[in-house]
């Protein structure tokens, strides 16, 4: 069977290493690895493309379904995959697994994707927004509350979503656009910047 962009996602978001950040070469060096039943019509080149195997291509093409990318108009649906321009080219990355919420989508009676995104803060990192999505807005928060002996966390923003991955996803590239530091999901940035950018989500 050819591959297409679909059964690509499915074989890079088993193989890469969540939290990792790969460029496109590594992805398609990743796949190479992974997957050995390329056909004749996956290796032959787009005319565009003498040099190159077709599948190629799709992976190119495969990434660009990222959240995080808004110059290709199937954007948002590969909502797993995160992406960051941090120099010249993209990286993406798989997100890494959040026990926390993983246990809050178990408990709850169903879930469409809808949810929330929110800004959380505390005082031990002045400056520090993160911004994160949820199922269940005060569970997540009581769940924060248990690695601080101060119970200090605080819900700066918060709205309700259709959609809380590609929303979240969403959030997080124009946080990056406006913070001065960024690590994972915290941004260094004025809180009134995150609010408002989570106000109009």
């Amino acid at each position: 069977m050819n591959l297409n962009q679909e059964s690509i996602m499915k074989i890079l978001e088993k193989s890469m290493e969540p939290g990792k950040w790969y460029e496109v070469k590594e992805l398609i060096r990743l796949l190479e690895s992974e997957y050995s039943d390329f056909t004749d019509w996956d290796m032959s080149p787009l005319k565009s493309e003498p040099k190159r195997p077709r599948w190629h291509r799709l992976v190119t093409n495969a990434v660009r379904l990222s959240p995080g990318r808004d110059d290709f108009p199937q954007s948002n649906v590969w909502v797993n995959l995160r992406t960051r321009k941090p120099k010249r080219n993209y990286e993406y990355s798989i997100r890494p697994i959040d026990l926390v919420e993983q246990q809050l989508v178990i408990e709850s009676e169903s879930d469409d994707g809808s949810g929330f995104v929110y800004a959380i803060t505390n005082r031990s990192w002045e400056g520090w927004v993160k911004i994160g999505m949820t199922i269940d807005l005060l569970k997540r928060h009581t769940a924060y509350q248990m690695y601080s002996p101060h119970r200090d966390f605080a819900v700066l923003c918060s709205t309700r979503v259709l959609d809380r991955r590609v929303s979240e996803a969403l959030a997080h590239k124009l946080a990056s656009h406006s913070a001065t530091r960024r690590s994972g999901e915290w941004f260094k940035i004025d809180t009134d910047i995150v609010t408002d950018i989570i106000n109009k989500l």
